[in-house]
């Protein structure tokens, strides 16, 4: 078979955009359309490889790794490195199982329509076949994405630990919650104020801040929130630690998410299941 440099980039643009999608999905991780793309065009040029001669195969293995780092970090940004390794784990896992099926179907077909060369997968595909396979992908994640977000429902207990303080109360799963910190992308669970109260010595009016009768203070910070019935603004602040635990199966998950002051008299806290990876 020959390879095409321009059909092998045009492929390995939709194979690597589907990887990072699939890598959001499981990560649970916000994913800006436009970052996904340069993304996946920063990766699709390493599918040159594929070219490299076996004299020269030894560089295929660092070349793959900063393939992978740079795509993580065009994709999603860049944390800390707990995050960061985690989601490059993940999109290695996607990568080697769409590696496998390609090898597997290069056998099959005998290399006519598809081949693996240095861990490079290319496929001969018509544009109508590359649209097809791309719909039927976007299909699989976003089936996926509704069963995990399915399996999260429930009555959940959020344990925060910060200033030296513990606190724990119940909090409930709803897709409705989708308020986040602009700056950070990361999702804002949203408590009690009496319940922050037992955490933090004070928590901000946020009335009062408006008017310039108060401060904010060095941690907390404010952000604007809709809802059905209402919108405004709201305090958060990021703890140290935030674990939930699901009530019914005793699973706990680690959250790295902020606290949001809720004005109203709530009766429990509420977050996006998004947030348990």
């Amino acid at each position: 078979m020959y390879i095409y440099a321009d059909i092998l980039i045009i492929t390995n643009i939709y194979v690597d955009f589907l990887l990072i999608k699939s890598a959001a999905a499981i990560t649970h991780s916000p994913l800006k359309t436009g970052r996904g793309i340069l993304a996946a065009v920063v990766g699709s040029l390493f599918s040159l490889a594929i070219f490299l001669p076996k004299s020269l195969s030894f560089f295929l293995v660092p070349i793959k790794i900063i393939s992978s780092a740079l795509i993580v970090f065009f994709a999603f940004g860049f944390e800390n490195m707990g995050n960061f390794f985690r989601k490059m784990v993940i999109f290695y896992l996607c990568a080697f199982i769409f590696g496998g099926l390609g090898t597997g179907l290069a056998y099959l077909t005998g290399g006519r329509f598809i081949t693996s060369r240095n861990g490079v997968i290319y496929a001969d595909f018509s544009m109508p076949a590359l649209v097809i396979t791309s719909i039927a992908a976007y299909v699989c994640i976003g089936l996926y994405k509704r069963l995990s977000d399915y399996g999260t429902v429930g009555s959940y207990t959020v344990i925060i630990s910060d200033c030296g303080r513990t606190a724990s109360f119940k909090a409930v799963a709803d897709t409705g919650n989708i308020l986040r910190d602009s700056f950070t992308g990361k999702y804002v669970i949203v408590c009690p104020k009496d319940v922050l109260l037992t955490l933090y010595d004070t928590v901000p009016d946020c009335n009062s801040v408006i008017v310039g009768k108060g401060s904010l203070g060095k941690r907390w910070r404010i952000i604007p929130y809709s809802t059905v019935s209402s919108s405004g603004i709201m305090a958060i602040i990021c703890p140290r630690d935030v674990c939930l635990k699901n009530d019914e199966t005793g699973q706990i998950f680690r959250a790295d998410v902020f606290l949001g002051a809720a004005e109203n008299d709530c009766a429990e806290a509420v977050f996006n299941p998004k947030i348990l990876i």
